[in-house]
């Protein structure tokens, strides 16, 4: 929370974080000098301000390498329950993009997405039909987001939603380090007959800056083997289906 905060705001002060993290101020100095110890920060009097390494920590290519070997198993995954004919909505979650390469071989699919690589990635394909949610383009997550994108998006509706998610926990369910991906991201969920989750392993059970969908809006999870045993009894006994990779 403190290093999105200092991507927007280039500077923070100990009560910024005291407040938007609800500890003390002595709890929010320690956090600032734990940051800067890292080099992801520097320390000012009174708080800190942005490090050349935090644009880098949030950007798409950054984020899609992380996990990378088990994002794509991840992917591997969902593209079984993928059938000809349907109509699915893909948001731009770096998981989640590597679905497209495996879902190729389908016919008559209908993909619709706010994301610029999986667009890429079936531009060649006559058999599966893109509708790519124009509006406000980012171009570090390469993606399309804003009013437009969210006024245009409410037109569709799909058998199947596959997203992503930066963090979930089963007290808060659905998270997102960033506002207006959150509020596509829930679209697709609230569109969709069908709503898959796809995240690996480390955001099991952690929240990130923004909550956009209560744990309830997820039909099947699906992550890694590496998942711990007790957050997979605790999703079970939930009633949520957890679905593993090889």
């Amino acid at each position: 929370m403190i290093l999105k905060q200092l991507e927007k705001n280039e500077s923070i002060t100990i009560q910024d974080v005291a407040r938007m993290c609800n500890v003390s101020e002595i709890t929010a100095r320690r956090d600032l000098d734990e940051l800067e110890s890292e080099g992801l920060l520097i320390r000012t009097f009174g708080g800190a301000v942005k490090s050349k390494l935090i644009p880098y920590l949030f950007s798409y290519e950054n984020k899609e390498a992380h996990n990378r070997e088990k994002k794509i198993e991840i992917a591997r995954l969902a593209a079984t329950f993928i059938k000809d004919n349907d109509i699915l909505f893909i948001d731009c979650g770096t998981t989640v993009v590597h679905l497209a390469k495996f879902i190729t071989g389908h016919k008559n699919l209908r993909v619709i997405t706010n994301s610029l690589p999986v667009v890429s990635e079936l531009i060649h394909y006559p058999n599966i039909r893109v509708s790519l949610l124009g509006g406000d383009l980012d171009h570090e997550r390469k993606a399309c987001y804003g009013p437009m994108t969210e006024k245009v998006m409410q037109a569709y509706k799909a058998n199947k939603a596959f997203l992503g998610a930066a963090g979930i926990s089963l007290k808060n369910g659905l998270s997102s380090n960033d506002e207006k991906e959150g509020s596509i991201t829930r679209l697709m969920a609230d569109s969709s007959e069908q709503v898959f989750v796809l995240c690996d392993s480390s955001k099991i059970e952690k929240d990130a800056f923004v909550n956009y969908a209560p744990i309830n809006v997820v039909d099947y999870l699906i992550t890694d083997k590496d998942i711990s045993p007790e957050h997979l009894r605790m999703y079970r006994k939930n009633r949520i289906n957890v679905l593993l990779t090889k």
